[in-house]
């Protein structure tokens, strides 16, 4: 996100009048292992990811400054900005896709940002291939390394080869060739900002996921209005009243509710994509630079912080051991994962599994046979507080049929949903949400945001041939 973009927030909001005071807002996140309670009968468990991320090895990451710009060393309050960031919002695995400038010109190892007590993570040929973070309370975070540009790959083992400038090249490509290097180097093909992309290139690259959701897309007035159809300074104008710093303010967190909406071109290109037989897990993208909004807010805090970013969305791999750099990986490749806007609420009592004739249970992301049953067990809003409005929780799910049509197959908001999975085709769910539990963090804005209908969970899909 440009430092452009954002800095008209330093307007402010008026006073019309504040609702009771409501609990104290929660800056953290809970151990991701909450959401994934459902899945303990499974041996199974969640892992909160961020993937696309931006570190001082990105050229216009740190407010344009990722340097120092004597020694030319990364800028380490920057950095240590991020490294507490992830520990905060007890992130488990963080997907790094710096731009090649400078990534590229770096040794692979460099990219990890180790310091202090962190522990290189290693494969079988005892090339590291990741970092661990060991946070104060003892969280762990996994770091691995990727890159964003036209493409975007993660959790690379390598550098893709050559010379710096034939480096540079790859990281740039958008093309079969490209693809194929970054998967020789170990890593997994996705693709950004999928609302720009055309379907020729994503057909050509064939990446194993890609963002339905981008939080730059939400916001840059040229994205909104050139490839989202929305007002260009929609974003801007609305996420400027979370600037104030009188009495009676909003919480700042909530700032990503002015402009939240679903990225329809992503997830039009989603679906046409799945309606051409294609497996294709979805991700959203944070696109962390702190480079946007360098005021502070009545927290205390830049508005567009390290932690606040991240406390706002994550991806959930599904995974036995979320310390397991293979078992996430292995989660991403094959869709076991699901996108979900946590600002809005942690889920709990969630889960999407598909149960075949004989009984045997299906993964997100699973090849199903026919007549299978796909079961939804909606989510609550975790430890809401029972004096707070209670949201309005809708499920959706789709089939997308071989040849393109989209199926809307059932929209309710009852607890549980059964669907019988007949005919061929991907089949995916989507939860949303009416936020009213958040009205009364509003203040003098008023309770009209959180009166809104907006996206909770994309989840990937399961597949019948």
């Amino acid at each position: 996100m440009r430092a452009t973009v954002c800095i008209l927030l330093l307007a402010a909001c008026g006073d019309t009048g504040s609702p009771a005071q409501p609990p104290a807002w929660e800056k953290s996140l809970p151990d991701a292992r909450v959401i994934g309670e459902r899945w303990a009968a499974r041996g199974l468990t969640a892992a909160r990811g961020i993937v696309h991320l931006h570190s001082p090895f990105s050229h216009d990451a740190c407010d344009g400054m990722p340097r120092d710009k004597t020694t030319n060393v990364p800028n380490e309050p920057c950095l240590q900005d991020l490294r507490a960031a992830l520990c905060t919002t007890r992130i488990d695995f963080a997907a790094l896709t710096d731009h090649d400038g400078s990534m590229a010109d770096e040794e692979f190892t460099t990219l990890f940002s180790m310091r202090g007590s962190d522990q290189a993570v290693r494969n079988a040929a005892n090339e590291q291939i990741g970092s661990r973070i060991l946070c104060a309370d003892g969280h762990q975070v996994l770091v691995s390394v990727g890159g964003e540009n036209d493409l975007m790959p993660i959790m690379l083992d390598r550098h893709p080869p050559g010379t710096v400038d034939e480096r540079h090249a790859i990281y740039n490509g958008n093309d079969a060739a490209a693809a194929d290097a970054f998967r020789a180097a170990g890593g997994l093909v996705w693709v950004a900002h999928t609302e720009s992309k055309d379907l020729a290139t994503l057909r050509a690259v064939a990446p194993h996921g890609i963002e339905v959701y981008n939080l730059h897309a939400n916001i840059d007035p040229d994205i909104r209005s050139t490839y989202l159809g929305l007002p260009s300074a929609g974003a801007i104008s609305a996420a400027a009243e979370f600037a104030d710093t009188n009495p009676g303010h909003p919480e700042p967190d909530l700032a990503m509710l002015a402009f939240l909406s679903p990225n329809q071109p992503a997830i039009a290109t989603w679906n046409a994509l799945l309606g051409e037989g294609r497996k294709l897990a979805a991700t959203a993208g944070s696109d962390a630079h702190q480079n946007a909004i360098p005021i502070m807010l009545a927290d205390g805090e830049r508005g567009d912080s390290y932690r606040r970013v991240l406390r706002w969305f994550g991806n959930i791999a599904i995974v036995a051991d979320p310390h397991d750099p293979a078992q996430i990986e292995q989660a991403m490749a094959t869709g076991r994962i699901f996108t979900v806007i946590e600002m809005l609420g942690t889920p709990a009592n969630f889960d999407v599994r598909a149960t075949d004739e004989a009984g045997a249970v299906y993964e997100i992301g699973a090849t199903v046979p026919r007549n299978s049953r796909l079961t939804i067990d909606v989510p609550t809003v975790r430890n809401l507080d029972p004096d707070l409005p209670a949201p309005v929780i809708r499920t959706r799910a789709y089939w997308i049929e071989p040849g393109g049509n989209v199926n809307e197959l059932i929209s309710n908001t009852n607890d549980q949903v059964n669907l019988n999975l007949g005919a061929p085709g991907a089949y995916r769910v989507e939860i949303s949400i009416i936020p009213r539990h958040l009205g009364p963090y509003l203040g003098d804005l008023g309770t009209d945001m959180a009166s809104v209908e907006v996206p909770w969970i994309y989840v990937s899909p399961f597949y019948v041939e």
